[in-house]
């Protein structure tokens, strides 16, 4: 990878973009692993090669969120892309609670997410991502959330989170690879 600009940014329409998370897919440990994934010019994946299931988190409107911060050391020359989800899942229940413990003591969370404007962007594809926050609660008020709150699970990688190029379906980019609920 070169480290010199070589293209510019256009500003699109205003209405081209919005902003939240629908749906995320996981992972996760105990076997399931991607040993590969190939990207085009434009860097985007368009092949993942592995082994186990991704498992899809149908995600509340306006609930949950992708961001990704740079931490950068200037004596070292090192920088770090750290990948950030943010979820809420609702209506805690005994399937709800077991999800949340098991997501907690997961070592490494592999994860995809697709955005609101039908996007799909790979989550610690290198390193893996772990559970650093959370809440279980009951809530106070009768419109209080119910369920898992600020559910943070964050990586640590040497590249900028990348888009999957799906033209068909999710499933469609896997080898090895199952996708549940697509």
């Amino acid at each position: 990878m070169s480290c010199f600009i070589t293209e510019g940014y256009t500003l699109d329409c205003r209405n081209a973009s919005v902003g939240g998370l629908k749906s995320l897919w996981i992972l996760g440990n105990s076997g399931n692993t991607i040993s590969g994934y190939t990207t085009n010019v434009d860097d985007e994946i368009t092949a993942i090669s592995g082994s186990g299931v991704f498992y899809k988190f149908e995600l509340v409107k306006q609930s949950s969120s992708l961001t990704e911060a740079i931490t950068v050391n200037t004596t070292s020359q090192s920088v770090v892309f750290e990948p950030t989800l943010t979820i809420n899942l609702p209506k805690m229940a005994t399937s709800l609670r077991n999800l949340f413990q098991n997501l907690v003591a997961q070592n490494n969370i592999f994860a995809i997410v697709e955005d609101n404007n039908g996007r799909y962007w790979s989550v610690a594809f290198q390193n893996g991502a772990l559970v650093t926050a959370g809440t279980l609660q009951t809530g106070q008020a009768y419109s209080d959330l119910n369920g898992v709150s600020a559910l943070t699970i964050v990586g640590g990688e040497p590249n900028a989170t990348q888009e999957i190029l799906v033209t068909t379906t999710l499933a469609a980019v896997m080898t090895g690879i199952t996708v549940s609920a697509e």
